[in-house]
């Protein structure tokens, strides 16, 4: 199942980390002894285009939509918990 946070192209990548370059090497990625290297960096890659679409101080999933924008991380010293 394809969800908003998640591509066809991250499914691919994903697949072939659990199975193995040498079982399942995805598009674009050169096979043989350069295979593992390269998939991390297209896995870099896709990383970087996913996260480029979410908004700055949003908290939470990004695959549910849960959190509160404008939370970054915890509270500092003095807030009340």
């Amino acid at each position: 199942m394809t969800t908003p946070a998640t591509s066809p192209a991250w499914e691919e990548l994903l697949t072939a980390a659990l199975l193995g370059t040498d079982r399942r090497t995805p598009e674009g990625v050169p096979r043989g002894r350069a295979a593992p290297g390269a998939l991390l960096d297209a896995a870099a890659a896709e990383t970087v285009r996913r996260r480029a679409g979410l908004r700055p101080g949003w908290s939470g999933s990004p695959r549910t939509g849960t959190g509160r924008p404008g939370t970054i991380c915890a509270p500092g010293p003095g807030s009340d918990p």
